[in-house]
């Protein structure tokens, strides 16, 4: 999606303020979500950098000639050449991630518009990224680019024939208060007389975790536009995500958006707020000081008088 207004990058992630200039004060949807352990990544990261420890190994045989000189190289700066390698999946998601936002904010123009942006207008989508935030620069060919974002939308095309969304909200930002938290769905559209949420996803499966973003978005008490003005959040029935693969067409799938699930997004956002560095308390010098420190952290002496 495009960059919410009223959001910011933050080392503990992307957070949203209420007011332009006012403090961040909520962690966004996909922040929270992302608390969840990723032991399962390190599998992918581990077969990445193989990967492309691989490539420079099948380079050197391409290129006998300047093989010793390259060994010798690598050799030399070891640190540079570990950190090559160790990034290729951060360099994979990176450029996922950017294709993904093109592909966001042309759909988002479509939706806007009520026309289907041409390569022109794309082209200066992808112009204005590249100049803003350095995008695409490992993109050897605009055609080629051009080319896969036409692919995804032909997809939102047919999903646009088969549904007839009537778009109620677009990159619309919603809040909880009660639980503490903001995000930006990608539209709140009605189909079928209900209304729903819905996200765009250029992912290569629909992941069961993004229910977790569908239920916040679900249980928002109201939602917030870029100027801090607070609206009225509309009951909607579910979430779902329209999903827009390489291959082409598109699945429009629904999300499970139960109580459960928002219990689990709940013990996440109390996850999030977790400040591990206060639980480290001062070193104790005797028994006696190190047991009333333990007492007091656990207000013992205050129970005492």
């Amino acid at each position: 999606m495009t960059t919410p207004k009223l959001s910011a990058d933050t080392p503990r992630g992307r957070m949203y303020r209420l007011e332009p200039d006012g403090p961040l004060v909520y962690p966004s949807i996909t922040t929270v979500a992302g608390m969840r352990s990723k032991d399962h990544l390190q599998g992918w990261y581990a077969s990445m950098a193989s990967k492309r420890a691989l490539e420079m190994y099948s380079w050197l045989e391409r290129n006998p000639g300047r093989a010793q000189a390259e060994i010798s190289r690598v050799t030399r700066e070891k640190w540079a050449s570990q950190k090559k390698i160790a990034a290729a999946a951060e360099e994979h998601t990176r450029r996922a991630s950017e294709f993904g936002t093109l592909v966001h904010a042309v759909c988002e123009d479509w939706e806007r518009s009520g026309e289907r942006p041409g390569r022109d207008e794309v082209s200066a989508r992808i112009e204005g990224m590249r100049t803003g935030s350095g995008a695409f620069a490992g993109e050897a060919s605009l055609d080629a680019l051009l080319d896969r974002v036409a692919v995804r939308l032909d997809g939102f095309d047919a999903f646009l024939q088969d549904f007839s969304p009537e778009f109620l909200e677009i990159e619309q930002t919603v809040v909880n208060h009660t639980v503490g938290y903001a995000g930006t769905t990608d539209c709140i559209v009605r189909i079928g007389g209900s209304v729903l949420s819905g996200d765009i996803k250029t992912s290569k499966k629909v992941r069961g975790d993004y229910a977790l973003q569908g239920v916040a978005v679900l249980h928002a008490e109201e939602l917030l536009d870029d100027d801090g003005t607070l609206r009225d959040a509309p009951e909607m029935t579910g979430a779902f995500v329209i999903h827009l693969p390489e291959a082409g067409g598109y699945q429009a799938v629904p999300l499970k958006t139960t109580e459960a699930e928002f219990e689990v997004f709940r013990a996440l956002r109390q996850v999030w707020g977790f400040d591990a560095d206060t639980c480290a308390l001062e070193a104790a010098g005797t028994p006696k000081s190190l047991l009333l420190s333990l007492l007091k952290a656990k207000g013992g002496l205050d129970a005492l008088g």
